[in-house]
């Protein structure tokens, strides 16, 4: 199975509005379905479908229609509740090209089917080897040619009588990308709607007993103001907390939006059913005992979640606390705990409750408001990338914050991410940290490849900012919600003791903050003024609330400060509200980012008169600094270009894809020298010059025809050769060839295996590139220090593939050994252009051919613009399947 193609006998998407459909594969057992889709068409469908309106011709297609599919043929049904609502279908007609149709009940279109289908279908066809869809459509079908449309392809057309023949290629263009994305988002905006933002709840399982689940969430409900309608189910109690009480979810006067279920596990897929009957739209599921809790709430799980897909439901949950919505408008509180119910800019999610009730409390007292919060629990549905794709557009959002134990699609929520943090900050606290789960590798990139460090490449690849801790996001979360963005690193000090400042300005440093002399015109305001000139300012202990603000007006009008932190001490010679009104008062003068520590007072958050944002004032300035640094690193990923996938010129995709066919066909493994170089060169990675060679006689012709000095090397593919003794290097002449073949075969034994013999390169800077295939992330590449300095420096970091210049170029510059490129110390300088040009190959490379296992270039020599790898070694596999990050789908039930 190709790393991309999808498994359609278990796929649910959601439809445009936001409702949800089942695709899957047809075949022979289905004809009975196409047959009832095919009897409710219109006359209109038939003819635009068939370009007849003889249905007889239409039913005898139907056979084949309801093939077994395969390579050359391949039918996706989309089904509702039993009903098929479309089918579309390809047919090959040579090796590259296929015929595709499509058919959608005329009671489900402009919903959204026939895009999805197609979407579906050519996602199919490309794991098939297929690169483009021809077809012929009705001119006056606008609706069809509408749907291919809306997939943003590129379209050849041209109309003869009637009817127009469209062809279009399905490689997956950023257009393409960008309209799949839009409606995605669309669709998840529209389906999470009645879990959000309801007009009507229901809880089941509300009791009378104080201190019950389903007793608090309903008197939360109520208590927060919710503006909808609050029904409770409960057989046995006619009211509860002045609620009227229906016997069963059945018995509720209207489909509500959103069920909060209450209730033992046991019982939530029979009540989920029930709901799903009475057209409900979302639901909560609140209880324990489901995937957390082994093979038999695995199985429940996944039946609730198969219940709620079959009504087309939403889930939150299980095993969560619930959700909070500050909106006035909304003012949803449909949670179990004492929560905040703050209004406020910061979106929070939660994987543990605990976690999420903590966080929300920790805020309230910082001040800090949110304007939703959900606890995801199990997430047997609703997930991080929902979420995400709900608070792009919320205006009542501006900083995203989530804490995380996993991250079940790696790749869809790079792409997800990558868009929603150009708008909105999202910062991450993700568990589990440590190296415990380290791989085994043969390679060096496998071997450092760990799960943490695959976490951090997805993170900073999609421009999610990490924090370590909880505390961390709050306080970043506090800048970016109630400040304006930073332009610039550079940031000046102020305060009334040298001591704090002196820490404020060390934690800047390690935030990656400019702590800098001020500009002349700075300079010369402050001295003009009798105020220091020097950056950290220290105003002295008796600094008076005149002399604070006149400093910081100065300070936020300079154009060599981008930001300002006030530092000051509480002291018996000043008034510390005084002081504090002075820096609020000077922080309104100007759009620029402001910080305020008061050493050792409670963390307050302080509206600033006449502006949009509040002023946050932190308790010791070492959080303060990071807190900023947080914000600066935020500011320059959103100043970076939009993120596109670099896409290398030159390359022979073609025949490196039967290359490595022919090899996993094989059982090939580590791929012989010879493969590596041709592949290599496929991909326009430049190696040095080598020949397999099988005695002394052949090494010497070799090195006649290369020229000497060459290096004479073990050929077996797969080893560390330098680690075995297996390289000799500067073999000046012929004696010296055919005495490093008669060491090498001592070293061998009785291997029949040749010896590599390479022209040996002039000295320059060595570097490592490397990608290994994760089997939860998908292909990671690596950069590193290379040659014996390998494991020696760990000096390395990782990117997913694909990468756009803009990561291979942050790859290298996050190296320490990144300076030995321009020339350190007198020696040769390398360019970063030519370096950044192999990163963006070998990604490329290893995104193109998921069955690249392993892959290791060490050392890369890097010299002027010549970038050579020098050794090279790769393993090919059948790769694990990964969803199609392009294809929309929602989350699959969880394996047992």
């Amino acid at each position: 199975m190709s790393t991309f193609e999808l498994d359609h006998d278990d796929v649910d998407a959601l439809r445009s509005d936001g409702g949800i459909v089942h695709l899957r594969d047809l075949g022979p057992a289905d004809l009975e379905l196409l047959h009832d889709l095919h009897s409710r068409a219109s006359d209109r469908s038939i003819y635009f479908r068939y370009f007849s309106e003889n249905r007889a011709g239409a039913e005898n297609y139907l056979p084949r229609l309801a093939a077994a599919p395969g390579r050359d043929h391949h039918a996706i049904g989309a089904l509702s509740r039993g009903r098929l609502l479309g089918v579309g279908v390809f047919e090959r007609v040579d090796p590259h090209a296929a015929e595709f149709a499509l058919l959608v009940a005329d009671d489900a279109q402009h919903a959204g089917i026939g895009t999805l289908l197609l979407e579906h279908l050519v996602a199919a066809a490309r794991a098939v080897g297929i690169q483009r869809f021809v077809g012929e459509v009705l001119t006056e079908n606008n609706l069809m040619l509408e749907v291919v449309r809306d997939l943003g392809l590129v379209i050849s057309r041209t109309s003869e009588q009637g009817s127009t023949h469209i062809e279009f290629s399905l490689e997956p263009a950023d257009r393409v990308v960008a309209a799949i994305e839009e409606r995605e988002r669309t669709a998840d905006v529209a389906s999470l709607d009645p879990i959000l933002r309801p007009r009507t709840v229901a809880v089941v399982g509300a009791g009378r007993r104080s201190g019950s689940v389903g007793h608090e969430v309903l008197r939360n409900i109520l208590e927060a103001g919710f503006t909808g309608t609050v029904y409770a189910v409960n057989p046995k109690h006619s009211s509860v907390l002045g609620v009227p009480c229906v016997h069963s979810v059945e018995e509720l006067p209207e489909p509500v939006d959103l069920v909060v279920l209450a209730i033992p596990g046991e019982h939530v897929p029979a009540v989920l059913r029930a709901a799903g009957e009475r057209g409900c739209r979302g639901a909560v599921i609140l209880g324990a005992g489901f995937g957390e809790a082994g093979a038999a709430g695995i199985e429940r799980q996944n039946e609730a979640l198969a219940v709620a897909r079959g009504y087309g439901l939403r889930l939150v949950g299980p095993n969560c606390i619930g959700l909070l919505n500050t909106d006035p408008d909304i003012r949803l509180d449909a949670t179990f705990a004492v929560l905040s119910r703050r209004p406020g800019r910061l979106a929070l999610l939660a994987q543990s409750g605990a976690f999420g009730v903590a966080l929300l409390t920790a805020a309230d007292q910082l001040g800090l408001g949110v304007s939703q919060f959900v606890s995801i629990g199990n997430k047997a549905d609703v997930g991080g990338n929902d979420l995400l794709l709900s608070w792009y557009d919320d205006p009542r959002t501006r900083v995203i914050g989530m804490y995380l134990e996993s991250i079940g699609d790696p790749r869809r929520f790079a792409r997800i991410a990558r868009r929603v943090s150009r708008r909105k900050p999202i910062l991450a606290v993700k568990s589990g940290r440590t190296d415990a789960g380290r791989r085994a590798g043969a390679s060096h990139t496998a071997a450092a490849a760990s799960p943490e460090v695959a976490i951090d490449a997805l993170f900073r690849g999609s421009g999610v900012l990490r924090l370590r801790t909880m505390g961390q996001l709050l306080d970043a979360a506090r800048v970016l919600t109630d400040q304006p963005l930073p332009v610039g690193p550079r940031l000046a000090i102020v305060g009334n003791s040298g001591g704090p400042e002196i820490l404020a300005a060390d934690a800047a440093a390690d935030a990656g903050l400019l702590v800098e002399p001020f500009d002349e015109e700075t300079t010369t305001a402050l001295r003009a003024a009798g105020l220091p000139t020097q950056n950290p300012i220290d105003l002295g202990a008796a600094a008076q609330p005149e002399t604070v603000d006149q400093v910081l007006r100065i300070l936020l009008a300079s154009r060599s400060v981008d930001m300002v932190l006030s530092v000051f001490t509480g002291i018996a010679v000043t008034d510390a509200a005084d002081i504090r009104d002075a820096v609020v008062a000077a922080a309104a003068t100007a759009d620029k980012t402001t910080v305020a520590v008061e050493v050792g007072a409670p963390e307050v958050t302080v509206p600033v008169p006449g502006r949009p944002w509040s002023l946050p004032f932190f308790t010791f300035p070492e959080p303060a600094a990071s807190a900023l640094g947080v914000a600066v690193e935020y500011a320059r990923l959103r100043a970076r270009p939009e993120w596109t996938p670099a896409r290398p010129a030159d390359v022979d995709r073609a025949a490196a894809r039967e290359l490595v066919r022919v090899a996993v066909a094989s059982g090939a493994g580590w791929l012989t020298p010879e493969q590596v170089d041709r592949l290599l060169h496929h991909y326009g990675i430049t190696t040095c010059p080598q020949r397999l060679v099988a005695d002394a006689d052949s090494a010497v012709a070799a090195a006649s025809e290369f020229g000497y000095p060459v290096a004479l090397k073990l050929g077996e593919a797969g080893l560390h050769k330098s680690d075995i003794g297996g390289v000799r290097l500067g073999l000046a002449d012929e004696a010296a060839v055919r005495a490093a073949v008669a060491e090498l075969n001592v070293i061998r034994g009785g291997s029949t295996e040749t010896l590599l013999l390479q022209a040996m390169q002039a000295p320059g800077t060595e570097l490592i590139v490397g990608a290994v295939h994760d089997a939860q992330f998908g292909p990671l590449v690596m950069l590193g220090a290379g040659g014996v300095l390998t494991e020696v420096l760990g000096d390395r970091r990782f990117a997913l593939a694909p990468v756009s210049e803009a990561d291979a170029d942050d790859l290298i510059s996050s190296l320490r050994s990144s300076r030995l490129l321009d020339g350190y110390r007198g020696a040769p300088a390398a360019s970063r252009t030519a370096v950044r040009d192999v990163v963006i190959r070998v990604a490329a490379l290893v995104e193109d051919l998921p069955q690249i296992a392993e892959l290791d270039l060490n050392p890369v020599v890097c010299r002027g613009d010549e970038v050579v790898a020098v050794d090279a070694r790769i393993r090919v596999a059948l790769p694990p399947y990964h969803p199609d990050p392009l294809v929309r789908q929602l989350r699959a039930p969880r394996a047992r």
